[in-house]
């Protein structure tokens, strides 16, 4: 997401400068908000990173890239972080599936996200709000598929686990349908788009990817504005944790050469502990 805003800003004249600053939320390598083992504690954990955020970067404008975080932001107490603006890719993806459905015409749904996403079942409620029948919705969590995506560029490790998630999510339907939307629910799982595609296509004629995240680039850009100008883009990466070796090597081989400054920043990572107070 981060490289596809600076993609489209390269070709901008920038009005001012801009410094887009991606913050790694998860406060372990091996510990995650899927890992916790309560509600309350992710709230809990989520409530000091913003509040770190906020008093250590003095953002401008905060987009929540995760669902699971997303989500979690919806809560009562965060309410006290509302003088940020902030927008979350949720509202991005619900709105996303919406337009999917516009364009296919009524459709089974599948939403494939983290265990929190799918707990929390923010995306049936949103959907069934807006019109959308509930029994036309399956939700299936994917455990360990977005450290399986970032730490193997090549596909091998998200292969055997979407092996399994793929006809269990389809299981969850009365009778099989021919055509379906999938909604990648994780902003990992794009990098492995064609994977869903192909092993949705084992079972089913018609299916539909919808990933959010070209859309929430968008987001971002038209919050940012397009004045024209004389203005520099500069991308950080910031981590409360080491980033270990195997995400390194294999997240710039999926960005490719369109966000040389986002390439850039993840290998030369700044390591700041303080991220969670």
């Amino acid at each position: 997401m981060c490289a596809e805003v600076e993609a489209q800003l390269r070709g901008q004249a920038l009005g001012e400068d801009v410094e887009l600053v991606y913050l790694n939320a998860a406060l372990r390598d091996d510990f995650s908000y899927n890992a916790m083992a309560s509600r309350e504690e992710k709230l809990d954990a989520f409530d000091r990173f913003l509040e770190s955020v906020r008093s250590r970067y003095a953002p401008d404008f905060l987009y929540i890239a995760c669902n699971t975080l997303s989500i979690l932001f919806d809560d009562p107490r965060f309410r006290r972080h509302d003088q940020v603006p902030t927008q979350g890719i949720v509202e991005t993806g619900t709105r996303s599936i919406l337009a999917a459905l516009d364009a296919s015409g009524p459709s089974p749904i599948v939403v494939f996200a983290t265990p929190t996403t799918v707990s929390e079942g923010a995306y049936p409620s949103a959907l069934v709000e807006a019109g959308v029948p509930a029994e036309q919705i399956v939700q299936q969590a994917c455990p360990g598929l977005p450290d399986a995506i970032s730490n193997d560029h090549t596909g091998g490790e998200a292969q055997a686990l979407l092996e399994r998630f793929v006809p269990a999510a389809l299981a969850g339907f009365r009778t099989a349908p021919r055509k379906l939307i999938a909604f990648l629910g994780c902003t990992h799982y794009g990098y492995q788009a064609e994977r869903f595609r192909a092993l949705l296509a084992d079972h089913c004629a018609r299916p539909r990817i919808v990933d959010p995240n070209t859309a929430a680039a968008g987001d971002i850009l038209q919050w940012l504005g397009g004045r024209p100008g004389t203005g520099r883009l500069s991308v950080r990466f910031v981590s409360p944790y080491r980033v270990p070796e195997k995400p390194l090597a294999s997240l710039p081989r999926y960005l490719g050469d369109r966000a040389p400054a986002t390439v850039a920043a993840l290998r030369g990572f700044e390591h700041d502990p303080r991220l969670y107070g």
